[in-house]
C-alpha cells in the first residue's frame, strides 16, 4: 500500500481513501474541509454525505464544527474581505472558493453554502453503530430484516425490575433470619 501525505486542497473525492492520523493532527479540521469541499466541488447536498466517527460525542462536536465552517465559509463566498488572513480555517476555505468560483458565481457557492449550514441537522453525521442501525431500519425490506427491530432494552431497569420480582418472591415475608 503505497501511503502518501495528506493535502487537504487536493486530496481525491472520488473513490475509496483511507486517512490515518493520530490523536491531535487536525482530523476534525480536515473532515470538515472535505465536507466543505464535496459541496463546493461536487455540488453535493449535506444529505448525500456520510460521516462516520466513533463516539456520540464525537458526532456532536463534527456536526457543530462543519456547520460553522460552512457558515464562515459562506462569508467569505459573499465577500473575501471577510476572509482571516494568516487563519488556517479562512486560508483552506478560500482557496476552495477560489477554485471554484472559475466554474460558477460566488453568490451562487455563498448561497449554497448558507443553505447548507441551516441544513446540517439533516446530515447523516453518526457512530458507526448508530448508522448501521439506520441502515438496518431503511433497508429492511431489502434486507429481509423486520421493520421494528423493537427500542433498546434499559438494562438498569430491567435489572431493577428482577431484584424486586426475585425479593418479593422469595425474600418477602420470610423470617428475619432467613430473610
Amino acid at each position: 500500500m503505497k501511503r502518501e501525505s495528506f493535502n487537504l486542497l487536493d486530496f481525491p473525492l472520488d473513490g475509496l481513501r483511507l486517512i490515518e492520523a493520530s490523536a491531535g493532527t487536525g482530523k476534525t479540521f480536515s473532515l470538515a474541509g472535505l465536507y466543505l469541499r464535496l459541496l463546493i466541488e461536487k455540488q453535493l447536498n449535506v444529505r448525500d454525505i456520510l460521516v462516520m466517527t466513533f463516539t456520540r460525542a464525537a458526532t456532536q462536536e463534527l456536526r457543530e464544527r462543519i456547520r460553522t465552517r460552512l457558515t464562515n465559509a459562506a462569508l467569505i463566498a459573499a465577500d473575501s474581505a471577510n476572509a482571516e488572513h494568516d487563519n488556517r480555517e479562512h486560508d483552506v476555505a478560500l482557496a476552495i472558493i477560489d477554485k471554484a468560483s472559475n466554474h460558477e458565481p460566488r453568490a451562487s457557492i455563498a448561497r449554497r453554502l448558507r443553505d447548507a449550514a441551516a441544513r446540517m441537522d439533516d446530515a447523516t453525521i453518526s457512530t458507526i453503530h448508530s448508522f448501521a442501525q439506520l441502515a438496518a431500519q431503511e433497508n429492511a425490506f431489502d434486507s429481509g430484516l423486520p421493520f421494528d427491530r423493537g427500542t433498546q432494552v434499559d438494562d438498569v431497569k430491567l435489572q431493577h425490575q428482577a431484584i424486586t420480582d426475585y425479593w418479593r418472591s422469595q425474600v418477602f415475608g420470610q423470617p428475619q433470619a432467613m430473610a
